[in-house]
């Protein structure tokens, strides 16, 4: 075959988000791309990834989404609902679209290296159910409180440090098959 699948993922990073937050919650795009040989190369372990001026093409190509994405979600931000509204779920459609828009004027090349699939991946609100009534109202602070409660409990669960069994303690160890030494 002259052609391979090349698999890459996209994780938007949102202004103030860090790289713990990300790592908690991985979310963002997967996409997978058909390419001729002639853009493909493999990395250390065997896994095809682009050539290197394919790699930067394509950077730059998530650059610009990054740049789409964090004005997008800023925006959203800015116009909260407050009735119910499917919003997130719009706003997600709209960036995939944004996405595969931007590739393939940008990165693609017909017959050569075609975009197969977007898939979303990690968890994403997409309902909000808006702030219309005192009870709604309260429900942010009453989940802070929950999770600060949930965060309590699980840390009051956890061993004390040096423990038997636990890391950094030392743990007497038997060999039956030995002889003892005199």
């Amino acid at each position: 075959m002259d052609a391979r699948l090349i698999q890459f993922h996209i994780t938007p990073k949102l202004e103030g988000q860090n790289q713990e937050e990300l790592r908690q919650n991985p979310s963002g795009f997967n996409m997978e791309f058909i390419a001729k040989e002639k853009y493909i190369s493999e990395n250390l372990q065997g896994v095809p990834q682009f050539r290197r001026e394919y790699r930067h093409s394509l950077n730059r190509v998530i650059d610009q989404f990054n740049e789409y994405y964090q004005w997008h979600t800023e925006k959203a931000a800015k116009m909260k609902h407050y009735g119910d509204s499917f919003g997130r779920l719009e706003d997600l459609s709209d960036a995939t679209k944004y996405l595969a828009s931007l590739l393939k004027s940008e990165f693609l090349v017909p017959n050569e290296l075609e975009l197969i699939d977007i898939q979303i991946v990690g968890q994403f609100s997409v309902y909000e159910s808006g702030s219309d009534t005192d009870l709604k109202k309260q429900a942010d602070q009453i989940r802070e409180a929950s999770i600060r409660e949930m965060q309590k409990k699980m840390a009051a669960r956890q061993p004390a440090p040096n423990q038997p069994g636990q890391p950094g303690r030392p743990v007497a160890m038997h060999f039956p098959n030995r002889e003892p030494r005199a």
